[in-house]
């Protein structure tokens, strides 16, 4: 019986994985939604991912700073893989370094341990920020929007917690998505 039961998890929490479709169709409907920049990003010659600034609330608690960097280390993979592809395609007439400074503002990850136990008692996930772009040489703020995704809390429940440890590929998708809708050739 107990052999069953683990096996059904499994295959729940396997259920439960982000479809890369829907990951890329929400990203997409959720960019499209944020504020352009100022000027398109291929018009600058170099691209620099700033370190991720987190706010005095997330920095106040152990377990969100926990969180906070194993975001930041999904995050700066994803997209620094970007920014290198276009540091080595400079565009003719590009100038400039643009900055990607990222400050976390808030989080709440709710635990796979405490959506077992609690289920949609335990609240809602969710992950805020605030994403700026910056010339480097002149200090002119080319865009700043702010980002924001929740898992509620009845989605958590059913998927035992899996859409609350799914939040930040969505969120870093919908960034990723912004910035390179942002860059044109």
């Amino acid at each position: 019986m107990r052999f069953l039961t683990i096996i059904s998890i499994a295959a729940l929490l396997t259920a439960c994985a982000p479809d890369p479709a829907k990951v890329e169709s929400v990203a997409i409907a959720d960019a499209s939604r944020l504020a352009a920049p100022s000027q398109p990003l291929s018009s600058f010659s170099k691209f620099e991912l700033a370190p991720m600034t987190f706010s005095q609330p997330v920095r106040a608690e152990e377990g969100k700073m926990r969180e906070a960097r194993e975001f930041e280390i999904a995050y700066r993979i994803r997209i620094v893989g970007l920014l290198d592809q276009w540091n080595t395609n400079v565009q003719a007439g590009a100038r400039d370094t643009l900055v990607v400074k990222t400050d976390l503002v808030g989080l709440r990850i709710i635990s796979g341990g405490a959506r077992f136990f609690a289920g949609a008692f335990a609240g809602d996930s969710f992950l805020d920020l605030d994403l700026n772009l910056v010339n480097k040489h002149t200090g002119e703020q080319i865009s700043n929007v702010r980002v924001r995704k929740n898992a509620d809390a009845m989605g958590g429940a059913w998927s035992v917690g899996q859409t609350d440890q799914n939040l930040d590929q969505y969120v870093i998708e919908i960034i990723r998505t912004y910035l390179s809708n942002n860059y044109q050739l």
